[in-house]
């Protein structure tokens, strides 16, 4: 069990960040919720470990810092949850739409790395966990600049994994599927070839938030003390289907 360690979770609006809240308290790991504006819908409970700053500024997120090391010490896994979808094609989206698909998805998880992955370094040890999409390696064929955004992510990981590896501190990105609570969205946003994904996924069924914040949980343990810069893909095997036998 890890003790007297903080995780911050970048945007507590995800819809895996309660199950990953709440399997990181069970383990003994005191858990920072982040409330972005853009997803903070008003209704936050007002406690200690509660905060709502946008993760693209760097004011912000280094306030949030400096709140967080007068509470609980710092920070000693970032898990970056940040994840706006915004469907359009390239020829209708605006140059300020793709702006901000890039601050919402790729330049919060650039600003909070650097924020938060300096602080960690400089202690010597830490972990960052990048919750991504299968979207950061296929195409989305309907929000490109989200597929654009998770892809940049993916690759500031490696990067990441690379340099800040040689201060102790790993990082390691989840490419997940659309999850089992992402329904209303699947119906919403996605072609006939995903109405059917039970069929298309080998296990047969959409990922949960609990098995999400099962594999963060290991990510972040001692356990995984020597995996850094991998890509874990979250899909059943979703990438792998081809055609009904």
């Amino acid at each position: 069990m890890e003790v007297n360690r903080t995780a911050l979770i970048t945007d507590a609006s995800h819809p895996a960040a309660a199950a990953i809240a709440a399997r990181l308290k069970d383990e003994g790991i005191t858990v920072i919720n982040n409330y972005p504006h853009r997803s903070n819908k008003g209704v936050i409970e007002k406690t200690d470990n509660n905060y709502s700053f946008d993760t693209w500024l760097l004011a912000d997120m280094k306030m949030l810092l400096d709140m967080i090391i007068s509470r609980t010490g710092g920070v000693d896994h970032l898990i970056h949850t940040d994840n706006a979808i915004l469907r359009s094609k390239l020829e209708d989206m605006s140059e300020q739409d793709f702006k901000r698909a890039m601050d919402y998805n790729a330049k919060s998880a650039f600003i909070t790395t650097k924020v938060f992955g300096e602080h960690m370094a400089q202690k010597g040890d830490g972990t960052i966990v990048y919750l991504s999409t299968l979207h950061d390696e296929k195409p989305t064929g309907c929000a490109f600049a989200y597929s654009t955004a998770k892809g940049s992510v993916k690759m500031l990981c490696k990067e990441i994994a690379l340099f800040y590896g040689r201060k102790g501190i790993r990082a390691n990105v989840i490419e997940a599927d659309y999850m089992e609570e992402q329904r209303e969205l699947l119906d919403s946003l996605l072609s006939p070839f995903n109405y059917d994904a039970e069929t298309k996924i080998p296990l047969k069924r959409l990922v949960k938030a609990e098995d999400i914040a099962g594999v963060v949980s290991f990510l972040i343990s001692k356990d995984a003390v020597f995996i850094n810069g991998a890509d874990i893909r979250l899909d059943g095997g979703h990438m792998l289907y081809y055609g009904d036998r």
